[in-house]
C-alpha cells in the first residue's frame, strides 16, 4: 500500500503536466476569493479603506479555502475551518503517543476536532471537480477491502492538515521576510510582471489566462523562487529520524564519536545545517538571492523538506502555492505593517513537524489596488 500511495504522489504531485491543473485550479479558486472579497468591498463603498489583520490570518486566508477547493473539489471550506484549525493547534500532541485517556482528559477539544474532520467526510464523499490525484487516491482506498471507513476518513484528513499545516506558517514567513524588503518586492514585482499573466478581478476573464500560470512560467520567476527557498532555509525545521539497523559509529563536529546501536533511533534536525556558516554566510539574514541560479535540492545540508523516502510529497505543489501567493499580493494589493520592530519567533513547541507558525501574529493593514 505504502509503495502504491507513494507512486500516486509521483504521478501526481511531481510530474509537472499532471500537477499543472492543480496549480491552475488553485490559481483559480484564489482569484475567486479576492474577487469576491473586492466586490463585497466595492458594494459596501469601502473598497479605498485599509483592511486590519494579522499577517498569519492572512495568509491562512489565502491558502486555506483556494487550496482545499483544488485539492478536493466542491466541499464546503468553510465547514472545516474551525475544526482544522483546533486540530492543527494539537498536532504536536498527536505525535507524542500518548494513552487514550491522556488524549480525553487533557486534549478533548483536539481530539473531538479530529473526529468531526473525520466524519465531515461522509457528508460529500464523491466531491464534483475533485482533483485528479484525490480521486484516484479516493478510488484505491475504497478498493482496498481490509481499510475501515474510519481509516479513509483519518486518511482524508491526513492530507487535508499535509496540504495546510505547513504551507499557511510558510507563506506567512515568506511575506513577512520579503515585504520587508524593499529591493526583494522590487526585484520580485518586476520579475512577475514580466513572466506571469495579468488578469482581472472584476470581470470574467478567459480561462486560457488563468491557465498560463503554469509550473514553467513560475519557474521563470527566478528571483521569487529563490526567495521562497530563503524563507525555508530559515523557517523550515523538520526532525528527520532514522533507525540504526547496525552497530554504526558517527564522527560529531567537535570529534566526539558517537556510538549507535541497532535499533536505536538517530534524529537530525535541519535548522542545525540551515544556519550553519560554512554552508550558508551570514545565516541569520534573509537574503533574497541567495538561492539564484542554483539547483537547492543539490546545496549540501539544505533540506527544508525532510529526506529519502520520508520526504514531502506535496512540496513541488506547495512550493507553487507560496509563490503564487507572493506574487499576486505583490500584483494586486497594497500593504503596510502597523508594527515594524517586532522580530517574531517560531513556537517551541512546533519546531520539528515542518514549518512552524510564528509565537505571536503580526499586525497589517491592506487594501486592493483601484
Amino acid at each position: 500500500m505504502e509503495k502504491d500511495l507513494h507512486r500516486q504522489y509521483i504521478q501526481y504531485l511531481k510530474n509537472r503536466d499532471d500537477l499543472r491543473p492543480l496549480i491552475v485550479g488553485f490559481v483559480r479558486r484564489l482569484r475567486e476569493s479576492m474577487k469576491s472579497e473586492k466586490a463585497v468591498l466595492e458594494k459596501n463603498g469601502t473598497l479605498s479603506e485599509w483592511i486590519s489583520c494579522g499577517l498569519l490570518e492572512f495568509s491562512h486566508r489565502m491558502i486555506f479555502q483556494p487550496s482545499t477547493l483544488a485539492l478536493f473539489g466542491e466541499i464546503n471550506p468553510r465547514s472545516l475551518e474551525n475544526d482544522f484549525r483546533l486540530f492543527d493547534d494539537n498536532f504536536h500532541h498527536f505525535s507524542a503517543a500518548f494513552p487514550r485517556w491522556v488524549y480525553s482528559w487533557f486534549f478533548s477539544e483536539g481530539l473531538n476536532a479530529r473526529s468531526r474532520l473525520n466524519s465531515s467526510w461522509l457528508k460529500n464523499p464523491q466531491p464534483s471537480c475533485e482533483s485528479d490525484f484525490m480521486q484516484a487516491r479516493r478510488t484505491y482506498l475504497v478498493n482496498t477491502d481490509w481499510l475501515s471507513e474510519k481509516d479513509r476518513n483519518g486518511f482524508q484528513t491526513g492530507i487535508l492538515w499535509g496540504s495546510l499545516g505547513n504551507t499557511i506558517p510558510t507563506v506567512f514567513w515568506c511575506l513577512f521576510y520579503v515585504l520587508r524588503d524593499t529591493k526583494a518586492v522590487e526585484t520580485i514585482r518586476q520579475e512577475i510582471d514580466t513572466y506571469l499573466p495579468v488578469f482581472s478581478l472584476d470581470n470574467d476573464v478567459d480561462d486560457a489566462i488563468i491557465e498560463e500560470w503554469t509550473p514553467e512560467q513560475l519557474n521563470s520567476c527566478v528571483y521569487l523562487e529563490s526567495a521562497v527557498n530563503e524563507t525555508l532555509r530559515l523557517a523550515a525545521a523538520p526532525l528527520l529520524l532514522r533507525r540504526c539497523t547496525q552497530e554504526t559509529q558517527i564522527v560529531l563536529h567537535d570529534g566526539r564519536t558517537l556510538n549507535v546501536k541497532p535499533n536505536e533511533t538517530v534524529a537530525c534536525l535541519a535548522t542545525i545545517n540551515h544556519y550553519d556558516a560554512t554552508i550558508f554566510p551570514n545565516p541569520n539574514k534573509f537574503i533574497f538571492d541567495r538561492f539564484l541560479n542554483k539547483n537547492a535540492e543539490s546545496i549540501p545540508g539544505f533540506i527544508p523538506f525532510g529526506g529519502g523516502k520520508s520526504m514531502c510529497p506535496g512540496r513541488f505543489f506547495a512550493k507553487n502555492e507560496i509563490k503564487i501567493c507572493v506574487a499576486i499580493l505583490l500584483r494586486y494589493m497594497e500593504y503596510k505593517f502597523i508594527d515594524t520592530k517586532t522580530i517574531p519567533i517560531q513556537k517551541p513547541e512546533r519546531v520539528g513537524f515542518g514549518v512552524a507558525p510564528p509565537n505571536k501574529d503580526i499586525p497589517i493593514m491592506y487594501r486592493y489596488k483601484i
